[in-house]
């Protein structure tokens, strides 16, 4: 079943006297790159939490935001240097008299004055980090619900764009033997406008083996089992366990050359726009593979 690349989980929840929230989105990348938007206490976990979602997302661009409400109460404690404090309140008092100023100190003027006040971190401690790490999981599974009913969208669009190329393609095979055919008589009028009424000097079984061989290069028999062969691939490829997206490109790729190589060799103009459509749904399919794991 296919997966998309693209979606978010959002979780919240209380941890004592704050409240947690995490958010995990993601969208379309080459490969897997997850960065971190949280407090810098939680660097020390960063390994852990990035192995956590390496094992449940595969590819995508992977952004998780972390953060408590009122995170001051878990995690910081104000001390106050009241001995310093007296210190400098003599100083203020000593200064005003001398300059016969007017005293008038407030609390909120020590906020200025370098030591008074000192913010204590603690380190976060272990329930907390399991905790983390049980939100952090149920952010995962939401995210992966929302990529898989993507997935399930994305799945059913190509699959009815891949039945469509079976019905092109057979076309083509259906009408393979008249370009062969339309080269062969193009040959013969070159022959005919060069050669006129002195054809019969030639040896025709000499000429009819040289057209044949020239003929052999338009064929496209070789174009069509490739192209049907990497169709069922593809098809199989569908059924596997994530991550798929990139062998689906290179898929695509050999789809797309075999399609190119046919459409060189094509010269009639009534398969024509067949041949475009199959270049066309090849690449409305390559546009939805870009999106999934």
């Amino acid at each position: 079943m296919l997966k998309s690349m693209t979606g978010i989980g959002v979780v919240s929840d209380n941890f004592k006297e704050t409240t947690l929230n995490i958010e995990i989105k993601s969208v379309n990348h080459r490969y897997l790159d997850i960065y971190f938007r949280m407090p810098n206490l939680f660097n020390i976990w960063e390994q852990d939490f990035r192995n956590l979602i390496k094992r449940k997302i595969k590819r995508g661009k992977v952004s998780v935001s972390i953060y408590f409400e009122n995170m001051g109460q878990l995690f910081s404690n104000v001390k106050v240097d009241v001995t310093l404090a007296e210190h400098y309140y003599n100083a203020m008092k000593e200064l005003s008299s001398a300059l016969r100023l007017p005293n008038e100190v407030k609390v909120i003027d020590f906020l200025s004055m370098k030591g008074v006040f000192d913010l204590k971190e603690s380190e976060p401690d272990e329930d907390l980090k399991n905790f983390l790490i049980e939100k952090i999981n149920e952010a995962i599974r939401l995210i992966n619900e929302m990529r898989a009913v993507e997935g399930t969208h994305l799945e059913k669009d190509i699959a009815d764009r891949l039945k469509l190329l079976e019905t092109l393609i057979k076309k083509v095979e259906d009408s393979k033997h008249l370009i062969v055919e339309k080269y062969k008589s193009r040959i013969n009028e070159n022959i005919d406008k060069i050669f006129g009424d002195k054809r019969g000097m030639l040896n025709e079984n000499r000429v009819e083996f040289e057209i044949t061989q020239f003929s052999d290069k338009v064929d496209i028999t070789e174009e069509i089992v490739r192209f049907n062969s990497h169709l069922d691939k593809f098809f199989k490829t569908i059924d596997e366990e994530p991550p798929v997206g990139k062998k689906l490109d290179f898929i695509l790729q050999e789809l797309n050359r075999e399609a190119n190589t046919i459409a060189s060799k094509n010269n009639l103009t009534e398969l024509s726009e067949t041949v475009i459509e199959i270049k066309t749904q090849i690449e409305k399919i390559r546009e939805q593979v870009q999106n999934i794991e």
